[in-house]
């Protein structure tokens, strides 16, 4: 019988292991991770200073905090105790998944060959050792104020990996971090330079701290929620109110509005309400931003208006305030005097009593039969948004262009005798002689297809009346000289070019003809 209970204790025994070892590695969203939670269990408890000590053999953080209380200290001392039953051994770790654990989860998230761990607090010194199975407690320590944990020996390690995640989550903690002796430079929450607008959250009943960015890139509200300067976990949330958020939250805590670690509709509700006011400064300043920021505006904004209206369909009611839209006027209209803009309500309205129409915003500039009516000037996004979204009878436009005023045939025919008489007393200035006239023997077997080609396309053409072509070689900045028969110059670069392609397709001769004729 004691066999049997002895053999029963030992398997909850390495059950509460493994629920420890489990619990350790689902909470931190990397191995490399907890060193992180040390120095937020040290912020909590009210530390002014963090010194964290990453090296190959040992990770040691160091406070000056209120150290650890007494619920704390019971909870450790019953999970490194061998002799603890397996119940309370079962309640600690649970313990450990609250709030007020996340530090000492993380001394077990490495399974350490040793864990020591010394406390100051107003209960005294003490001193934990665990090392081989071996629990030792003693009420004295070498420090006067705060807590230090150290963990030797951890299997699997990647430093340079535990000092990057350290540098980049505690960035904006307010305290002072020290990575091995060096203070960890401060930053914003969220990088700026990237930020199209931003909206600081610390009056809040809440939020602790946070700020709201709109991206200069994206559909998403960048959000930071932190309370003490170390996100937590990062979600991006389905469309709420038509904004969508992408957030990076610190502890899953009541205080922070989240209940049994997710994010309670009251407090999305509460972000919805900055992120309006966000896009009602975007609206505010649409006008007088630059180009590219303008489409940048619009294409938010048509997207929170998209999120806004499908929630409003698939719910039967107005998941988000829209009034914003009364005073952004980003269509330009044509006709009116000039040009000016219109609001989407006042569009939507007018697309009730009549047909509205437009012409592209790249086509703009064009000659439009407006007869008086009033034009809009749409981007391809606006288009989409009337057109598809909204199903407003838009037509479109068509350019008018003005015809080409024809010369009356006289000038046709004067024009054609004055070439005639040219010629007919001048051509023999650039007329070849006749012994410069090459006979089909002389021509090379690609300009005797070239010149059968020509010939072939010339009878073709001339409607009855012959007219042969022969190649010459004289030089001439013409390739060709209009007489009877026709002269090819030989050495002319578009007649070699014509030559060659030609040669490749006797359909090219179609292409070479107006050039070697005109």
């Amino acid at each position: 019988m004691n066999d049997n209970n002895t053999v029963s204790s030992n398997l909850f025994s390495i059950d509460v292991e493994a629920h420890l070892k489990k619990a350790a590695s689902h909470t931190f969203g990397s191995p490399s991770h907890y060193p992180v939670e040390l120095v937020r269990a040290a912020l909590r408890r009210g530390a002014g200073e963090v010194d964290i000590r990453v090296g190959r053999t040992r990770i040691q953080a160091t406070d000056n905090g209120s150290g650890l209380d007494a619920e704390a200290l019971k909870t450790l001392t019953c999970l490194l105790d061998p002799t603890q039953p397996t119940e309370l051994k079962e309640a600690a770790v649970e313990t450990l998944q609250n709030r007020g654990g996340f530090g000492l989860l993380a001394i077990f998230a490495p399974a350490p060959r040793k864990i020591l761990v010394e406390n100051v607090s107003i209960l005294g010194k003490t001193r934990i050792v665990f090392e081989k199975g071996r629990l030792e407690k003693f009420n004295s320590c070498d420090l006067s104020v705060g807590t230090r944990i150290t963990l030797f020996s951890i299997a699997g390690r990647s430093p340079a990996r535990e000092k990057y995640i350290l540098r980049a989550y505690c960035l904006s903690v307010q305290a002072g971090i020290y990575l091995n002796n060096r203070l960890i430079s401060r930053g914003p929450l969220l990088d700026l330079s990237q930020l199209l607008a931003s909206l600081s959250i610390s009056d809040s009943n809440y939020i602790s701290r946070g700020i709201l960015g709109v991206p200069r890139t994206g559909d998403i509200c960048r959000l930071r929620l932190l309370d003490l300067g170390i996100s937590y976990r990062y979600v991006t949330f389905p469309p709420h109110k038509g904004f969508i958020f992408d957030a990076a939250v610190e502890y899953a805590d009541m205080s922070m509005g989240t209940s049994n670690g997710e994010i309670t509709g009251e407090l999305l509700d509460h972000l919805a309400e900055y992120a309006f006011q966000l896009y009602q400064w975007l609206c505010r300043n649409h006008a007088s931003a630059p180009d590219p920021v303008q489409a940048r505006m619009e294409e938010l904004i048509f997207d929170h208006y998209r999120f806004a209206r499908s929630q409003s369909r698939s719910h039967g009611k107005d998941k988000g305030s829209l009034s914003f839209l009364e005073h952004f006027a980003p269509f330009k209209a044509l006709g009116m005097g000039g040009s000016g803009t219109l609001t989407l309500p006042g569009i939507k309205e007018q697309g009730r009593k009549s047909p509205i129409f437009a012409v592209p915003r790249h086509k703009e500039h064009l000659r439009y039969n407006m007869l008086g009516k009033t034009v809009l000037s749409l981007t391809r996004e606006q288009a989409d948004l009337l057109v598809n979204l909204e199903k407003l009878p838009i037509i479109f436009l068509t350019p008018v262009f003005q015809k080409e005023k024809r010369l009356p045939m006289f000038f046709f025919s004067l024009k054609k005798g004055f070439k005639r008489f040219v010629f007919r007393f001048f051509g023999f200035l650039v007329t070849p002689s006749r012994r410069k006239v090459l006979n089909f023997d002389q021509l090379t077997p690609q300009e005797q297809l070239f010149m059968q080609t020509l010939n072939e396309y010339l009878a073709g053409e001339g409607e009855g009346h012959t007219v042969d072509a022969v190649m010459v070689s004289s030089r001439g900045p013409f390739p060709s000289i209009l007489s009877r028969p026709l002269l090819i110059r030989r050495d002319h670069p578009l007649v070699r070019k014509a030559v060659e392609a030609v040669q490749t397709d006797p359909r090219n001769v179609e292409i070479f003809m107006p050039l070697l004729i005109k």
